[in-house]
């Protein structure tokens, strides 16, 4: 195989990987077990950096930008809609992350 190629299908393997581990930090945060979400969420940011992969936008809000926990609506995060933005609140450190919508 080319260099190319090889970088390709890298690049696949990752996508699928971090697939697999956003199910799977979604699911230890639904049982109650942060530690390992948050771990999952690290991972995740690893290979996304490793293998140049850009999440998308609704797995980027997920995973806070400041402390890089795994983001769960009501245990871990807070959500509120407030003068056209959505809003989410960190738990673990406190940071906001702020969205635009319509």
């Amino acid at each position: 195989m080319r260099r190319i190629e090889k970088k390709r299908q890298a690049r696949k393997i990752a996508g699928e990987r971090i697939d697999i581990l956003f199910a799977l930090a979604e699911e230890m945060a639904k049982k109650g077990d942060f530690h390992k979400a948050n771990r999952y969420a690290a991972l995740i940011l690893k290979i996304s950096r490793k293998y140049n992969i850009r999440l998308n936008r609704e797995r980027k809000m997920r995973i806070c930008k400041k402390c890089g926990a795994f983001l769960y609506p009501g245990k871990t995060a807070t959500v509120r809609l407030k003068r056209g933005k959505l809003i989410i609140k960190c738990h673990n450190c406190g940071s906001y992350k702020r969205y635009p919508f319509h």
